[in-house]
C-alpha cells in the first residue's frame, strides 16, 4: 500500500472522529437547552462514597436532575450537604424523601427521590434558608450496615458474657452440678419401683375420689333430709320447752309458798337439832373426863377478878 494512501485514511478517520465528538457535545448541550431547574438541598448522615458532582438525580427511576455540589454541612459536620438541581415541574411534595442508591456492582451511587403522592401538598421553603430542603431517609445499604454493626456489637457482648460464664470457677461449678445431677438421676432410677407404686397409689386415690364425687349428690340428698328432720325435732323441742316453761312457772308458785311457810320452820328445827347435838357432844366429853359429875354435879365456876368465893 502506498504510504500516501495510509496517511489519507488516517486523516479521514481522525476527521470523522472529531466530527462525531463535536456532534455529541452539541447534542448533549442542546438536550438541556430550554429546561429550567429548581435548586434543593438534601442532608444525610450516611457516607456518600460513590456520589460525585454532576451525578444523576432520579425520581422513581427517571432522570430529573443532577448533583451540583457535595460538601460537609458548615453548621454540623456530622451531616453531608447535597445541592441538587431538579427539573422544574418535578412533583416535590411534603412526602417526598431522598435516598442514596447504588447501581448494581459498579459502585456508582445516585440520589433517588420517592413519594410525591397526588394529594400531598408542595414542599414549602424554610424561612431564612436559600433553598428548600428535601428530607432524607437511610438507604438499604445504610440500614443494612447499621444492623450489621449492631449485630456485631451484640455478638461481641455475647461472646464476652460467654467467656465470663466459661471461667474456671464456673466450669468447676458446672462439673459439680452435673455430678450431683448424675447422683439424683441414679437415685431416681434405683427407686423406680417405689415411684411406680406411688404413681399407682395416686391413680387409685384419684379413682376413689372420682367415685366419691359421683356419690356426692346422693349424700347431699341424705344430708338435706337429715337437716329437715333436725328442723322438725327442733320445732318439737321448742314446743316441749314452752310446755316445760309453763309447768316450771306453775311449780315456782308452789315453791314460793313452800319457801315462805315451811322452810323457815324447817330451818329453825335444824338449828335446834344442831344446838342439841353440840350440847350432847359437850356433855359426853365432860363425862369422859370426869364421870363423878353424875353423882356430885358440876363444880361452880372459878370466881372472876375481884370476886370472893
Amino acid at each position: 500500500m502506498n504510504p500516501r494512501t495510509s496517511y489519507v485514511l488516517v486523516g479521514l478517520f481522525v476527521l470523522g472522529l472529531g466530527t462525531a465528538a463535536i456532534g455529541a457535545i452539541l447534542w448533549l448541550g442542546s438536550s438541556g437547552a430550554g429546561r429550567h431547574y429548581n435548586t434543593y438541598v438534601v442532608r444525610t448522615t450516611e457516607s456518600v462514597a460513590g456520589l460525585s458532582r454532576d451525578g444523576v438525580v432520579k425520581y422513581r427511576g427517571v432522570d430529573v436532575g443532577r448533583i451540583r455540589d457535595i460538601r460537609l454541612d458548615p453548621d454540623n459536620p456530622e451531616w453531608v450537604r447535597l445541592t441538587l438541581e431538579i427539573e422544574e415541574g418535578t412533583p416535590i411534595k411534603t412526602d417526598t424523601v431522598a435516598t442514596l442508591q447504588v447501581r448494581g456492582l459498579t459502585g456508582l451511587a445516585y440520589v433517588n427521590l420517592t413519594g410525591g403522592s397526588r394529594d400531598a401538598a408542595p414542599l414549602p421553603a424554610r424561612d431564612q434558608e436559600p433553598y428548600t430542603e428535601i428530607p432524607s431517609r437511610p438507604s438499604v445499604w445504610g440500614r443494612l450496615d447499621r444492623n450489621i454493626g449492631s449485630l456485631l456489637d451484640n455478638l461481641v457482648d455475647a461472646s464476652s458474657k460467654l467467656r465470663d460464664w466459661l471461667s474456671e470457677d464456673n466450669r468447676q461449678l458446672l462439673i459439680r452440678t452435673l455430678a450431683h445431677l448424675e447422683k439424683v438421676v441414679g437415685a431416681v432410677a434405683s427407686r423406680t419401683d417405689r415411684i411406680q407404686s406411688a404413681v399407682d397409689a395416686a391413680a387409685t386415690t384419684l379413682d376413689n375420689t372420682r367415685r366419691a364425687s359421683e356419690e356426692l349428690p346422693a349424700l347431699f340428698t341424705q344430708l338435706n333430709a337429715s337437716a329437715r328432720s333436725l328442723e322438725r325435732m327442733a320445732d318439737e323441742l321448742a314446743r316441749t320447752g314452752s310446755s316445760l316453761r309453763k309447768a316450771v312457772e306453775a311449780r315456782n308458785r308452789d315453791l314460793a309458798r313452800f319457801s315462805t311457810t315451811t322452810l323457815p320452820e324447817a330451818s329453825a328445827m335444824v338449828s335446834e337439832l344442831r344446838e342439841a347435838a353440840t350440847n350432847l357432844r359437850r356433855l359426853s366429853e365432860r363425862l369422859q373426863r370426869n364421870p363423878a359429875v353424875l353423882l356430885r354435879g358440876s363444880p361452880p365456876p372459878p370466881p372472876g377478878p375481884g370476886e370472893m368465893r
